[in-house]
């Protein structure tokens, strides 16, 4: 907000007789925050902070509809979670798991601005994500108490569970503002919302630049 406030008092003239002339398109890049939902790892602290990346490009149909194709991804996160190990002779032992992901999407939204593109102008959006959901897995090593020895004893090294990555489709919801700082530079910020079948996948927060062409 303080870049906008900061354009120059000639810039926020507008012309009453003829309004400006629409762009076709525009391209830009944004960086965030994202708050993705963990519950399947975890059963508390279920939502987890990671930063988000994105790059997008639009086209204007009407004064007011766009089409946005977005690429973005987020820095790898891990949670950790206790498992049960059984051992023959020994109680129930709980082993830490620990988990990193990161996302990757491909996403089509719709957007509607309720403005020409001039000055500053709020918008909403409604559209679909592809997500790479990539998963790697680790277990601490596992130790148990030698009544013999009365030492711990180790019974299993750690082991290395392997990558996996999945694909899934998500409702996308956004809404946000953008603001010109001259005729064709502009910046945005939004949140953007994430839905899968049952629940709430991800939220993000995020501020970026752009130009229209």
């Amino acid at each position: 907000m303080a870049m906008v406030l900061a354009v120059p008092a000639a810039l926020l003239a507008q012309d009453g007789t003829s309004p400006p002339q629409l762009m076709r398109g525009d391209v830009s890049g944004t960086v965030g925050w994202s708050n993705a939902n963990r519950s399947e790892f975890a059963d508390y602290n279920r939502w987890r902070s990671q930063a988000a990346f994105s790059l997008a490009g639009g086209w204007y149909w009407t004064d007011h509809h766009a089409t946005r194709i977005e690429l973005a991804a987020t820095t790898k996160e891990h949670v950790y979670t206790p498992e049960p190990y059984v051992f023959p002779g020994n109680p129930v032992i709980y082993v830490s798991t620990q988990r990193h992901f990161a996302t990757r999407r491909l996403g089509v939204v719709q957007h509607y601005q309720f403005r020409r593109n001039e000055w500053v102008h709020p918008f909403v959006g409604v559209g679909v994500d592809a997500v790479w959901d990539r998963v790697s897995s680790e277990q601490d090593p596992v130790y148990a108490y030698d009544p013999v020895t009365r030492q711990p004893r180790l019974i299993r090294s750690a082991v290395n569970l392997g990558e996996r990555t999945s694909v899934s489709a998500r409702g996308v919801l956004t809404a946000g503002v953008k603001a010109y700082l001259a005729r064709k530079a502009f910046v945005l910020t939004d949140l953007r919302v994430g839905v899968g079948r049952r629940r709430v996948e991800d939220a993000q927060w995020r501020f970026g630049i752009g130009a229209d062409f």
